[in-house]
């Protein structure tokens, strides 16, 4: 039987987070506009611009859900809540070290930072306090990893998705996008699985990512930057572990492995030298770069197909939404 009361309360927290991240993104694209925080925006013409590390109003609605969820919350269900939060926040504070600091035109440095790496490892052990299971399961055989993949394998587990998701990016929305797809499926495996009470946890991100969406679905206003994309690939990598949810999440995650693997295979095997953009032709179609068109799914698609971006984006979320739709079916 529904509990009425807690359907209430998960209300008002995805609420909270939700309406302060969108009444939050306007002002908060004004003052990054005044301090200069503006990049072309490659695919439209007539000299497009986009308004860059608007992620951070996520955050600020995340901030609020998790303060304001106070009055609502058991002292246990919040001390779950702040602990994943702590790692959500470090992967966005990573993410906006990156922004600020890092290659041009926000390019990520992190290749080459592997001091941050070792930093972020670290602040992610508290994922053990809401790891329930450390056993690892391959081919119907159990192993218990114990203290090994509570310290070591769930965060790394992490900074890969996190990873993944901040790769799979190039098009407005598409991180967006497929994270909002993600987690939604995560939200509805575990609701299956184990009722409404364990998905408290993703209340707050989910309603800080559909506030902040609209400002990013085509044509852009503002991009998530690397600090939205390693804020919601954090959660997506700890909700999937304190869910115990990892193989369905290697699973949902087949097209981020892929475009990994291909980003991998050009740039890293072949050598080839990286171009992020490809080009518009007369109809608004994308021209992917010649070399680059094995380097992502983005640039693969529109050499099949003449899309535009917002085709592009869209046909990119139908991939995620067939891997999460079969996760959900037969995992």
């Amino acid at each position: 039987m529904i509990d009425i009361q807690l359907v209430y309360k998960y209300i008002i927290i995805f609420l909270y987070s939700a309406l302060t991240t969108y009444w939050a993104t306007p002002i908060l694209i004004q003052k990054l506009a005044k301090h200069g925080f503006v990049r072309p925006d490659k695919y439209k013409r007539h000299g497009g611009t986009f308004i860059t590390m608007a992620g951070i109003s996520m955050l600020v609605g995340i901030l609020v859900s998790l303060s304001l969820s106070q009055i609502l919350l058991t002292k246990q269900d919040l001390g779950q809540l702040f602990i994943f939060y702590f790692i959500v926040i470090v992967y966005a504070l990573y993410g906006m070290s990156d922004d600020m600091f890092g290659g041009p035109d926000g390019v990520s440095v992190i290749s080459k930072r592997y001091d941050k790496i070792i930093v972020v490892l670290l602040l992610s052990f508290p994922i053990a306090s809401l790891l329930h299971d450390t056993n690892l399961n391959i081919f119907s055989h159990t192993f218990e990893m114990g203290l090994l993949f509570s310290l070591l394998l769930a965060p790394i587990y992490i900074m890969v998705v996190a990873n993944l998701i901040n790769l799979h990016a190039g098009y407005n929305g598409i991180v967006t996008g497929n994270s909002w797809i993600i987690l939604l499926a995560i939200g509805i495996k575990s609701i299956m699985r184990d009722g409404l009470t364990p998905i408290i946890i993703l209340l707050p991100v989910f309603g800080a990512l559909t506030g902040f969406i609209k400002y990013n679905l085509y044509p852009a206003k503002a991009h998530d930057g690397n600090v939205g994309a390693f804020l919601v690939g954090g959660a997506i990598g700890a909700a999937l572990l304190a869910l115990n949810l990892e193989l369905f999440g290697i699973f949902i995650l087949i097209p981020h492995i892929i475009n990994f693997c291909m980003d991998t295979w050009t740039l890293v095997i072949q050598k080839k030298e990286d171009v992020r953009f490809g080009t518009l032709r007369p109809d608004n179609t994308i021209q992917a770069p010649p070399t680059m068109k094995y380097k992502s799914l983005k640039f693969l698609i529109v050499s099949w197909f003449r899309l535009t971006e917002k085709q592009a984006t869209i046909c990119l979320w139908a991939i995620t939404a067939v891997f999460c739709i079969a996760g959900i079916l037969i995992l």
